[in-house]
């Protein structure tokens, strides 16, 4: 039987999304027949970016980077938390039928925008957006799954994307929509796309102190140098099991790409850290790139929520109405936490809630009932807020941080310490930043260069906890085997179900989906899966 190996969208969905992306609802329309105006043409980018708001794409996202190295407990969907996902797990085939399906989109509108009639600025433009969410998704999928095809373009026919009969010559799985290429072609596109989306974007402008939530200069510029900092660090190989050093040239330009947001902006740490996460405040100068979701009462259209908050939430809780009580901090991730910076760190209240007040006037502390352990605070911003309007647990607005200035400015310091000699005041200048708005004492000179490395390495782990950078910071730095150790008390109703000598090797990467693999016989499983 022949089997559709990679879903492609070739018609646009277009939904209206948040804010800026509050334009005409369209309903579906071929890429021949959409474009009749300039607003045409924006909202079938937007479109694009609807793709990425899909919840179950980004919870497993989420649930991968933190709940495998063990920062993040979870009662329900625990194959990350017990480390017993295999290449049957569903999580794992929604992240890759949920990425090449973005990506599908991304290339379908590309088609449409290279071939349109638009003035030349505005396709750029257009075009810049675009190859930014496509390259965001690449990367994404890469690290997870390492060697992975490559489609670029749109097919021409539904037969570009079937696999052929048995017994077919073995030339036919070099069409791009099968063949499996090594991750170093996939980098390679991804900073081609970047480096485009960079010479078109505009800058952010954070009039009236927010930007409005589409990919600007600053979000291409931050991604490459997240880029390249990946592709200097360690990788798994997926041939031989074993961990292979990066590219050390990469360094310095991650450095620089870090250097160019710090010398020329716009971004900025906001003052104060609960700030960030804030709905009234969202898309504001820290922020570089989120997915945005609205409630329905102000999209006016359902489907713009995220369920997030209400997994992170406390059931039967008066503050986290719809809430599922899912996912909660691991105990001894929390107990590392505060034994580092104390409850008294700036971050700690925002990150963390350990304690409330309910509607009776009553406080209520973590180890009871439904209140079991410390639970995630940074995206449930809707719990304290009065005016809070969600009608159901996917109709909350708090947005998906991907990428802040506070990664920039520790990755500005870990590449530069790696890529120079001694430290100095610019290599320590991004970490103190980081440092002094949580109110921690700053790094001082002379420091060497390794103690500077598990410097950065902590306050990454303290300042971007459940941002989603947990297990890809642990796999290029070659630290998974030593967190998941460090976190094994997954308590709370999660533990792990595999013994510590059982932790190899192979965990720095996934396991390509048996339904991929039995779709597309000409793929090849990552060693050790």
């Amino acid at each position: 039987m022949k089997h559709i190996f990679i879903l492609l969208a070739t018609v646009l969905l277009l939904f209206s999304c948040e804010d800026v992306l509050e334009e005409e609802v369209y309903d579906a329309v071929t890429p021949e027949n959409f474009f009749q105006t300039e607003n045409d043409a924006i909202v079938g980018v937007i479109g694009v970016y609807d793709g990425l708001q899909n919840n179950n794409y980004w919870y497993q996202q989420f649930m991968l980077s933190e709940a495998l190295p063990g920062s993040l407990g979870h009662f329900w969907d625990q194959n990350f938390n017990t480390l017993t996902y295999t290449d049957n797990t569903g999580g794992l085939w929604a992240l890759w039928t949920q990425g090449y399906k973005i990506i599908g989109t991304a290339n379908s509108m590309i088609s449409v925008l290279e071939n349109s009639s638009l003035e030349d600025d505005l396709k750029n433009q257009l075009l810049g957006e675009v190859k930014y969410i496509r390259a965001m998704v690449y990367f994404n999928t890469v690290r997870m799954f390492g060697h992975i095809p490559l489609v670029t373009v749109v097919p021409s026919s539904i037969q570009d994307a079937v696999t052929p009969l048995e017994g077919a010559d073995e030339s036919v799985f070099e069409s791009q929509f099968l063949k499996q290429v090594d991750r170093s072609e996939v980098y390679d596109f991804i900073v081609e796309d970047l480096q485009f989306a960079e010479a078109n974007l505009p800058e952010a402008s954070f009039a009236n102190g927010v930007e409005n939530g589409r990919a600007k200069k600053g979000a291409a510029t931050a991604l490459l140098a997240k880029v390249y900092l990946t592709q200097a660090g360690l990788q798994y190989n997926y041939t031989s099991g074993t961990l292979d050093p990066g590219d050390d040239s990469k360094w310095a330009l991650a450095a620089e790409k870090c250097a160019e947001l710090i010398t020329n902006g716009p971004y900025a740490l906001e003052p104060n850290f609960a700030d960030i996460f804030k709905n009234e405040n969202e898309n504001n100068e820290e922020i570089i790139f989120s997915i945005q979701y609205l409630e329905s009462s102000i999209a006016g259209v359902t489907g713009e929520g995220t369920q997030a908050a209400a997994r992170l939430g406390i059931r039967g809780a008066d503050i986290t109405p719809y809430a599922w009580k899912q996912a909660f901090s691991n105990k001894s991730f929390f107990d590392q936490w505060v034994d580092t910076n104390g409850e008294s760190d700036n971050r700690f209240s925002t990150t963390y809630l350990t304690s409330y007040v309910d509607n009776s006037g009553d406080t209520i502390n973590y180890g009871s009932g439904n209140f079991l352990r410390p639970q995630v605070w940074k995206f449930a911003s809707d719990y304290d807020n009065p005016s809070i309007s969600a009608l159901g647990s996917g109709d909350y607005g708090d947005n998906t941080v991907y990428m802040r200035y506070a990664d920039v400015l520790l990755m500005h310091s870990e590449a530069l310490n790696e890529a120079n000699g001694a430290p100095d005041n610019n290599t320590i200048f991004g970490i103190n930043e980081v440092k002094q708005r949580a109110g921690q004492p700053l790094i001082e000179l002379p420091i060497s260069k390794e103690e500077l490395r598990e410097a950065i390495w902590k306050e990454r782990k303290w300042e971007l906890v459940y941002e989603g950078h947990y297990f890809y910071d642990c796999q290029r730095t070659g630290r998974l085997k030593d967190e998941i150790e460090l976190n094994w008390d997954v308590s709370g109703g999660t533990v792990r179900k595999i013994t510590l000598d059982a932790i190899t090797d192979k965990f720095y990467i996934l396991p390509i989906h048996f339904n991929a693999l039995s779709s597309n016989t000409s793929l090849i499983q990552n060693y050790g899966w």
